[in-house]
């Protein structure tokens, strides 16, 4: 929206600029866990190709598509709740009046914002925690193990985030903006 008002030549709000990048992040969320999830289909297929033309195998394929899914994973999460395509089992929800239905909804909304703030403070506790000792986990690959709570942070905090705009636009009088 931002972007259309600057176009047609528009003053364009802060709020609106705002929506307008976190649009955006929202986007290249979707974006990143594309493209990890096409760079490990494609880790999988060199590796099985080298294997069965005898060139041996990529000792650290198993391991880079274990990280590549848990990060993909993480970083879609926040994209996915955005646009509204997550899981949700509404099969209560459904059947249940308006009132009842908006009190639900709220409820949901300010509960699993909670949770996922409480998961992203303690994926940072985990991570400064792991970063202060200089933990490594050692496989193939060896790396600091703060680096796999990085994309729990990022997701837990941006979830939050998302739940805590759905709370507030499910609010009455919101005008669901």
């Amino acid at each position: 929206m931002a972007l259309q008002e600057a176009a047609a030549g528009q003053a364009v709000s802060f709020g609106s600029l705002r929506c307008c990048y976190y649009h955006h992040l929202m986007s290249a969320c979707g974006l990143v866990a594309a493209l990890l999830l096409g760079a490990m289909a494609l880790l999988v297929c060199a590796d099985v190709a080298l294997r069965n033309v005898g060139g041996g195998s990529i000792a650290w394929s198993t391991e880079m598509t274990e990280y590549i899914l848990m990060v993909a994973t993480f970083v879609a999460a926040p994209w996915l709740l955005y646009l509204g395509d997550h899981i949700r089992v509404d099969v209560l929800v459904r059947e249940v009046s308006a009132p009842l239905r908006l009190r639900l909804e709220l409820g949901t909304d300010l509960l699993c914002f909670v949770i996922c703030a409480v998961l992203a403070w303690q994926a940072l506790a985990v991570a400064r925690d792991a970063a202060a000792q200089g933990s490594l986990v050692f496989k193939v690959l060896v790396i600091p193990e703060w680096w796999l709570n990085i994309p729990m942070i990022f997701a837990c905090t941006l979830l939050a985030i998302e739940f805590a705009r759905r709370f507030v636009r499910a609010l009455p009088g919101a005008g669901g903006n």
